[in-house]
């Protein structure tokens, strides 16, 4: 008689821990996979992202228009470069750049067609002016400017625009940029959402990129003109306010950097506020820093102000210089969440880059 076969308790326990083992393996990695993944496709939609962003504007910036033009009857300049701040802190640039689409586009194509025209080409109403052909020509030439909206902490970027160049319309007016009845700035459209900071750095004329083979540091504004905003003395630029009616004295950069940040993607965990904070704390006590970077330069928001971080502990960051980036140290309350930002930076080469130098 066959005796049956069977296992005892031991090597069924062997066998359990065994499958066990196993099943937490794999479990890990799984969730170490989706969590790569995860991460790999939040890069990728940023840099999407950042890309469909930068790419017309540094195309913007390539185009920008530096002949010598002298304004109507000897005015004042209207072919300009200026990059200051709105009244919020925030680094606002506008030019005039050559309209390359004024072949392609059918509105800036008939723009002009007709005589008597006297409606710019201003994202208002378009459409409309070029079948009623009141439109201008375009002279080939427009201003654009870039800045972010009216409101405060406001993500959204606009893009202005206005041809032809100058008159009573023009962009380098700072009314013809307010906010219109329903809010949005006047001549302008969205580009892109999520944007928490965009900068614009320039170098030349007298500040030089590189000297004795060593990087200079950048300016974080430019007055083609030199006679439109406040001298800096500090800047190194030879500083003529009498030189606004002057097309050949202007000075246009070679060389632009722009610093985009985007938010971070909606599955990325922000941190807490642990406490209320005022604008002089240093050390900022939150629930947890682990989804946050790591670096010499690091940056978090909270609220519209921005926060350079020396050094961050698992539930803190330490060694804090508030107010940064244009803005205002002030109070936070507890519970405000803290974003950190991807951020982005590209060079472009200016074509038209010009230094009168020799008649300074």
């Amino acid at each position: 008689m066959n005796k049956e076969q069977g296992l005892t308790l031991i090597e069924i326990l062997v066998a359990l821990g065994i499958f066990v083992m196993l099943g937490s393996g794999l479990v890990v990695f799984l969730r170490d996979g989706i969590s790569t993944w995860q991460v790999g496709e939040s890069r990728r939609e940023s840099i999407e992202r950042a890309e469909a962003i930068l790419e017309p504007l540094c195309a913007d910036l390539r185009s920008l228009f530096s002949q010598p033009d002298p304004g109507p009857d000897g005015g004042l300049v209207e072919v300009l470069l200026l990059c200051d701040r709105d009244g919020r802190g925030r680094s606002r640039l506008r030019m005039v750049s050559v309209l390359d689409e004024e072949v392609r586009n059918p509105i800036t194509r008939i723009a002009g067609s007709l005589t008597g025209g006297l409606a710019d080409i201003d994202y208002n109403n378009d459409s409309m002016e070029a079948r009623l052909g009141i439109l201008r020509a375009p002279g080939g030439l427009c201003e654009v400017s870039y800045s972010m909206g009216p409101e405060e902490g406001s993500e959204v970027l606009w893009r202005g625009f206005k041809s032809p160049i100058g008159g009573e319309g023009t962009l380098f007016n700072d009314v013809n940029l307010a906010p219109d009845v329903d809010g949005t700035p006047r001549r302008s459209r969205p580009i892109a959402d999520g944007v928490l900071h965009i900068e614009w750095s320039f170098w030349g004329g007298d500040r030089r990129r590189f000297v004795a083979g060593k990087v200079q540091p950048p300016l974080s504004f430019w007055d083609s003109t030199r006679g439109i905003l406040p001298m800096d003395r500090q800047s190194g630029i030879y500083w003529d306010s009498g030189s606004r009616d002057d097309p050949f004295d202007d000075v246009f950069p070679d060389t632009v950097e722009v610093l985009l940040v985007l938010r971070p993607a909606r599955s990325a965990a922000l941190a807490r506020l642990s406490a209320d904070i005022d604008g002089s704390t240093g050390d900022i006590l939150v629930d947890s820093t682990a989804q946050y970077p790591v670096g010499p330069d690091s940056y978090i928001r909270i609220d519209s102000e921005w926060i350079r971080v020396g050094r961050l502990t698992s539930k803190a960051f330490l060694d804090c210089e508030r107010g940064m980036r244009g803005t205002t140290a002030v109070e936070h309350s507890r519970l405000q969440s803290v974003v950190h930002g991807s951020e982005f930076r590209k060079t472009v080469r200016i074509p038209g880059a010009r230094d009168p130098g020799w008649q300074r």
